[in-house]
Parts: C-alpha cells; sequence; structure tokens
C-alpha cells in the first residue's frame, strides 16, 4: 500500500445544489437526497445530501456538534502508518441543515456501531474489521472507530493511489463524548463480541481486546443513535440491553446502496 496520508477532504468544493424532487434513500430519522456539487475541484459532480427529518432535529444539533471530531479520530489512526490503511480518504461532513457527500457507486457497509459485521467483502471487510480492531488497541482500550462504510477503489494504472474511500464514520467511546452514533462502552463490548482476529489483526505485535464481551443491541447494518441524555445507560456497569425503538436506540435503514 501507499505511504500516503489519510485525509479529511471535500476538495475545494463547499456548495451543493440540492433536488429536493430525487430521494436517493430514506432511513428512519435522515433523508438521502441528490445533489450536485457548485464550483470547486468537484464542480458539476454527484453529490448526495443526508437531511434529518423534521422529528429528529435534536438529534441533528448533536450530530453536527461532534462530525469533525468524529472524522479527525478516525484520520489519527489511519496517519498512525498500519499498513492496509495507510490509504483511506474520509469525506468531510459538511454541515448547515444536511451533510453533504460525494456519491460514492458499489458502496458497501463494512462494520455498523451496534456489533454487526459484514461476512461478504472478502479481504476488504476484513481490513475494515481489522482497522476498528486497532483503533481499540492504540486507544489504550478506550474507543473504537466503527460504522466503517465506503468502497476500495483500485487505480489500475498506479496501484499507489488505490485507497479506502469512507464516509460517515462513528467513534464509540467509553465517555460517550462523539455524539449521538457513539454507544460507549456497549458499542465496543458488541464490536468484539462478534470479532473474529483475521489476518490484518496484531500485524505489529498482539492488539488488547476485552476478554468478557456481550451483544447489547439488535444486529443491524443500520447505524444506530441514541440521546445524550440516555448515556448513562451505555456504561457496562448499566446492565441495560435495548431492541430497536426502544431504550432510546433508533435504528436508521437505506433502501439505497449508492451512497
Amino acid at each position: 500500500m501507499s505511504h500516503s496520508s489519510a485525509a479529511r477532504t471535500n476538495l475545494t468544493s463547499n456548495s451543493v445544489q440540492l433536488h429536493t424532487d430525487d430521494v436517493v434513500g430514506e432511513g428512519a430519522f435522515r433523508i438521502a437526497y441528490a445533489g450536485t456539487y457548485v464550483g470547486g475541484n468537484r464542480n458539476s459532480q454527484e453529490a448526495v445530501c443526508k437531511c434529518f427529518k423534521s422529528q429528529y432535529r435534536g438529534l441533528e444539533s448533536e450530530f453536527f456538534r461532534s462530525d469533525f471530531r468524529t472524522a479527525d479520530k478516525a484520520i489519527q489512526y489511519a496517519e498512525d502508518g498500519i499498513g492496509f490503511v495507510r490509504m483511506m480518504r474520509l469525506f468531510s461532513l459538511q454541515g448547515g441543515t444536511c451533510i453533504r457527500l460525494p456519491l460514492i457507486r458499489c458502496f458497501t457497509k463494512f462494520n455498523s456501531n451496534n456489533g454487526w459485521i459484514t461476512d461478504e467483502e472478502g479481504w476488504c471487510g476484513e481490513a475494515m474489521e481489522a482497522f476498528s480492531h486497532y483503533t481499540y488497541h492504540r486507544s489504550g482500550g478506550n474507543l473504537i472507530v466503527c460504522d466503517l462504510q465506503g468502497r476500495y477503489r483500485y487505480n489500475k494504472y498506479n496501484c499507489n493511489k488505490s485507497r479506502f474511500e469512507l464516509t460517515d464514520v462513528a467513534v464509540c467511546s467509553r465517555n460517550c463524548s462523539y455524539g449521538p452514533t457513539d454507544l460507549g462502552e456497549k458499542g465496543i463490548d458488541s464490536f468484539f463480541h462478534n470479532h473474529v482476529c483475521n489476518r490484518f489483526c496484531h500485524t505489529d505485535g498482539r492488539w488488547q481486546r476485552p476478554r468478557y464481551t456481550k451483544q447489547w443491541f439488535p444486529k443491524s447494518s443500520s447505524t444506530s443513535m441514541m440521546r445524550s441524555s440516555q448515556a448513562h445507560l451505555l456504561n457496562l456497569r448499566n446492565q441495560s440491553t435495548f431492541r430497536s425503538g426502544f431504550g432510546g436506540i433508533l435504528e436508521e435503514d437505506s433502501d439505497s446502496d449508492d451512497y
């Protein structure tokens, strides 16, 4: 893999024309509209604009307060130099009233923030699963970067420019400091309850992981969100478990594989 650093980028494009008559996906609390970049290096390229539904505006404000911190934390660990993720690009979550992102064709969900992990994506899925494990080890067991989604973009002309392109990632941390997609200690626990170490794990020595784990949430490829007022339920000392639509857990679902 390339020795290039990870990056959070939307290049120089910062304006998107929203096409409210073209819905490309809809979840429990967000709607995704087609869009087109205006100006900058992405001028006229396709975009996706994810907007919160009106009844979830409380989650919207919590989400935007933490979105750049979440992306920056993911980039911090990608830039550590671990071989299989040295070339990683995380697209910025531009603010305002919606998330504006480049449209990613052939979109893949590698893992979620509730413990779900794909078993269908070959070495790419294994690499992304191992990256989540690595972030736990590298942070001293304080967090994981998860909810990894995007694609591996192979450059047949220059393999050093091949890269993972990820978007809309989440962080689960012990102090629940990364917004409504941060499912805290129970998010960490649920990931490791399902994670089986693979060929990409332990590449630079034995990585730490929790010894005893439990699945606390319904496993789903959808992203789960929880209001900050209920963050105390995410501590492992609290024995509450969750089901969809109960106890503050909101399950996001998508009808499209294009973003």
